[in-house]
């Protein structure tokens, strides 16, 4: 695949700087555009490219984005939602689609570039550490995440840490996934090691959910070598959890401590979940929903039925129908992984796809998040990899 034609794509520094500005979505300063789509002149003819090669995933995804999408707004239009709920829906839907797309960027870069994603992943810890530190650093980061997002967490300095782009649950997400997409496709040992140990506290500093995918990864890879390590980690965070006393990591260490002081992992944010398991009262909220996301009889922006819980948001919004096709659309990628040949490797790849269909699956339990974009990009590397081994196969037997 000819991904790299172009020398604007082509350098190490360029290949840094276009992760910088996809990974997380950073905003343009203030607005709620995507820095990323200034890079679609660059990469749109390679993407439709390797779309035709495999037009069935393509197509696929498509229809089931325009069943969400046009569901939404038909239930919108039926419900009593506001411009709010339609505008939110569109955001979810803007996210879903620009993840098709920029998970072809992200491949075709760290194939090119492993170490790229490597000094992404440093810069955004050198980021996240100074906002603990900085209040003026922390206020100006706001400014490239979604602006509806910074006018919550102007109010969480010193609860948050926040990155370039990188905030709360989704930016913990992120960055835990990322070092392990990373660990796929490097082999750099050392390097791997101190990522397993920085990640952990840097990435619960963002968003305590970092645990999920820290534990589902490191569960479902093989090596003696990471789990002793994953383990280290461990210990490191309930040493940190007694000896830090303030600050977002002291936040992220929260639910060491409870284990320490009561012997079982617990979260109070987490604990508060049990309130919002709040299931509709006529079956017309289950076949359509409501149309709305938000209440609309308050002054606050609240959840509609002061529910946080991701499938249950989709419920109130549009239905049943709604969740599902949420859930298919976002698990198709990796699912049709697992469902695919093997090759050499595999195994880890598979591995790795069905770690972030459970983490998909668990977070949505917690708030609404759409499939990890990395999720895209183990399907294109899986794709890439089947196809090189089957041009290696007919060429050792040209029968």
């Amino acid at each position: 695949m000819k991904a790299y034609n172009n020398p604007v794509k082509g350098s190490f520094l360029s290949s840094v700087l276009v992760l910088l500005i996809v990974l997380g979505f950073p905003r343009i300063y203030g607005t709620e555009l995507p820095m990323a789509l200034l890079l679609i002149p660059f990469y749109i003819m390679g993407f439709l490219r390797f779309q035709a090669t495999n037009p069935l995933y393509f197509a696929v995804s498509i229809t089931l984005f325009l069943l969400w999408l046009l569901g939404g707004g038909v239930v919108f239009l039926m419900g009593e939602g506001k411009e709010q709920d339609l505008f939110f829906h569109l955001v979810v839907s803007f996210k879903m689609l620009l993840n098709i797309f920029f998970g072809y960027v992200i491949y075709v870069v760290v194939a090119k570039y492993s170490s790229a994603l490597l000094v992404w992943l440093f810069i955004q810890v050198t980021i996240i550490v100074i906002s603990i530190f900085s209040f003026d650093f922390y206020s100006f980061l706001l400014g490239f995440i979604s602006p509806r997002s910074a006018e919550v967490f102007q109010y969480v300095f010193g609860l948050r840490a926040i990155g370039f782009g990188l905030f709360h649950v989704d930016g913990a997400l992120t960055l835990v996934i990322a070092v392990f997409y990373y660990l796929l496709v490097s082999n750099n040992n050392f390097t791997n090691k101190l990522l397993l140990l920085l990640m952990l506290p840097i990435s619960m500093a963002v968003a305590r959910s970092a645990i999920i995918p820290y534990a589902i990864l490191g569960a479902l890879k093989k090596g003696l070598y990471l789990k002793l390590s994953l383990l280290f980690s461990l210990v490191v965070m309930l040493v940190l959890s007694v000896t830090i006393t303030s600050g977002p990591v002291y936040e992220a260490t929260e639910i060491f401590r409870n284990f320490l002081d009561r012997g079982n992992f617990h979260s109070d944010s987490v604990n508060s979940l049990t309130t919002m398991y709040v299931l509709p009262e006529n079956i017309e909220t289950y076949v359509y929903g409501a149309g709305k996301y938000f209440e609309s009889d308050t002054s606050d922006l609240a959840f509609y039925m002061y529910t946080d819980v991701g499938y249950l948001r989709l419920l109130f919004y549009s239905g049943m129908g709604s969740v599902f096709l949420f859930v298919l659309f976002n698990i198709y990628g990796p699912a049709s992984v697992l469902c695919s040949k093997s090759y050499p490797g595999s195994a880890d790849v598979k591995m790795f796809s069905l770690a972030l269909v459970f983490i998909f699956l668990i977070v949505n339990f917690k708030g609404l998040q759409v499939m990890s974009i990395f999720a895209v990009v183990i399907f294109y590397h899986s794709l890439s990899k089947k196809r090189e081994w089957d041009l290696y196969k007919s060429d050792v037997d040209p029968r």
